[in-house]
């Protein structure tokens, strides 16, 4: 399968579009998580300047560096999760019997979405470790790439719910379930710790205008 991270923007758009399953929901999800990655790195880049402390320098050039590492994965997911849901559906049961190896198939589908909101969740974190630092320019800009990177961690789950109805293991279906719920309430906390800051921003400059 073609990189889809290498496709032109209006290729990929257009491609999402089309009557095929991939790509589909879960490359959706990771490419947009790698948009909140890119975005929240260009807010750190303005978050510096050759007044900066020491200090000050070096928690924003580590919450770049690991927005950085976060914007790779997500873009790498962007094909795994299109070639993942590709190879489950190659595998589906044709008669009565399933066919062999179908739960590691369809544990491939389920381990790419798990991945993107881990994922989406660990730039949340690096997001809200560096936002009382960052560029008070571009908070809108750290707000918007907050809101892109919970919405990617939510919308995984969507997708990791729908293929572990595929697994027959009642038991592996809710520790799964149980697992990606518990990064959602991670990827939470931090976004409303994020968002939070970005409002009473907003709102005391509003105010100062008027």
């Amino acid at each position: 399968m073609d990189d889809l991270a290498q496709q032109r923007l209006d290729d990929f758009l257009n491609q999402v579009s089309d009557r095929t399953p991939t790509p589909g929901g879960g490359s959706v999800a990771a490419a947009a998580g790698a948009l909140a990655c890119a975005l929240a790195r260009m807010v750190a880049a303005y978050s510096v300047s050759k007044k900066t402390d020491d200090a000050t320098r070096e928690r924003v050039q580590q919450a770049a560096g690991r927005l950085r590492t976060a914007d790779e994965i997500l873009r790498a997911l962007i094909t795994q999760d299109a070639a993942a849901y590709a190879a489950m559906t190659a595998n589906k049961p044709t008669g009565s019997e399933p066919p062999p190896n179908r739960d590691d198939t369809v544990m491939g589908a389920v381990a790419v979405p798990m991945e993107i909101a881990a994922v989406a969740t660990r730039a949340l974190a690096a997001m809200d470790d560096f936002k009382a630092l960052a560029n008070r320019h571009l908070l809108c800009d750290l707000g918007i790439a907050a809101v892109l990177a919970e919405a990617t961690a939510r919308a995984a789950r969507y997708t990791v719910q729908v293929n572990v109805a595929e697994l027959s293991d009642p038991a592996l279906r809710a520790r799964l379930l149980g697992n990606i719920d518990a990064m959602i309430q991670r990827s939470t906390a931090h976004g409303d710790s994020i968002q939070t800051l970005v409002r009473d921003h907003l709102e005391n400059r509003s105010g100062a205008d008027r």
